[in-house]
């Protein structure tokens, strides 16, 4: 059974099969919707074949794009995600993850919106789950876009929310991540000179910069997915910080400007650990709920996931690694590369799997 896992998000789709092969791309759900089904007809028959995935038996799907503003609501935003997938595969059935955690057929998956919307971080806890089968864990998946903070409990997932307001009040996902994310979303001001300058109120740069400047993340030349659409590289990243001071990068020191950069990493650091010790109190009070138990005495294990991981290793140095009893990265667990994919690589899994305990269980009788 070959399973094609699709995480189709708001500014990218995802695609992985059940061995880990997978496969990214940008795709602006709010300007190019009407475009979803063509996109991914052609993506199946060039680029995830190149990729190495052999034709699917099955479709499984997750999504957060239906909160793009395109859709003027989430339940019409999942029905024309769920039908453009039919669209796309018209010979191949469609599974829809809900965080419930059951597939549903799409006709279903289309009349349970709450369940079915910004489900993808409740498929890869599930999957995640089993690597932490016993005792307390925190998964942190760091996108482009967002960070999720998910807490586990005995390998399954036990957060506050189900849905993206209920997490966000709950400090379960916290928008901010290491690509998309306005610079002045992070920061009202900036140290320079020995004053704090106010920054422009505009979509300048974004946290790549910050963190290709730093050199948390190697530039990308290839990359034009950024706030003026010229490439990933430090020169550029240097002169479009520089416009958040309304400067160019001639009229700024390098050095001040990395300065700036490593600020602005260390406000979101802040931002997101302070969401995290939140998640900690609440896996804390479920565990003395379950009989006594504390993070105490059986610490949480901290697992790391998504493009932006390098955010989750700084807010887990911030928070002192040694309050948790291990700290494992997404990619050791598996032996492709599948954490900037990790959502469709997740429900893949699930799909798969199930499959094969039905077939098993079908074959007993």
């Amino acid at each position: 059974m070959n399973v094609l896992g699709l995480d189709i998000g708001g500014a990218n789709i995802k695609a992985s099969d059940a061995d880990g092969r997978t496969a990214s791309k940008p795709f602006a759900m709010w300007i190019r919707h009407a475009e979803l089904c063509d996109v991914l007809q052609e993506w199946a028959a060039n680029d995830l074949s190149a990729a190495g995935m052999l034709p699917a038996d099955m479709v499984a799907l997750t999504m957060t794009a239906e909160l793009a503003d395109c859709f003027e609501t989430k339940q019409q935003g999942v029905e024309f995600i769920v039908r453009a997938v039919e669209q796309a595969f018209p010979d191949l059935p469609v599974q829809v993850w809900m965080t419930s955690g059951e597939f549903a057929d799409p006709d279903d998956a289309v009349m349970l919106t709450p369940l079915v919307a910004a489900s993808n971080w409740h498929a890869l806890a599930t999957w995640a789950g089993r690597a932490i089968p016993n005792g307390p864990a925190v998964l942190i998946d760091v996108g482009s876009t967002t960070t999720d903070i998910i807490p586990l409990l005995d390998g399954q997932p036990v957060s506050q929310g189900l849905n993206d307001f209920e997490r966000l009040c709950a400090g379960e996902l916290v928008y901010t991540g290491v690509g998309r994310t306005p610079v002045c979303a992070i920061v009202q001001s900036v140290p320079i000179a020995d004053q704090q300058c106010p920054i422009a109120a505009e979509l300048f740069a974004t946290s790549i910069d910050a963190y290709v400047i730093a050199e948390q993340v190697p530039e990308d030349p290839n990359c034009n997915d950024t706030a003026d659409s010229r490439p990933l590289t430090r020169e550029h990243s240097l002169n479009r910080l520089a416009h958040m001071l309304c400067c160019d990068a001639s009229e700024i020191a390098e050095a001040d400007v990395k300065l700036i950069a490593e600020h602005i990493i260390a406000v979101q650091v802040n931002s997101v650990a302070a969401a995290f010790e939140r998640t900690l109190q609440h896996l804390d009070s479920l565990m003395q709920q379950e009989g006594g138990r504390s993070l105490s005495a059986e610490p949480a294990t901290v697992i790391l996931s998504g493009s932006g991981a390098i955010l989750g290793l700084l807010v887990i140095k911030q928070l002192g690694p040694q309050r948790f009893a291990n700290c494992l990265n997404l990619p050791d667990m598996f032996y492709r590369p599948i954490s900037a994919a990790a959502c469709a690589f997740a429900v893949a899994r699930l799909a798969h799997d199930r499959c094969q305990d039905d077939m098993l269980e079908t074959s007993l009788f």
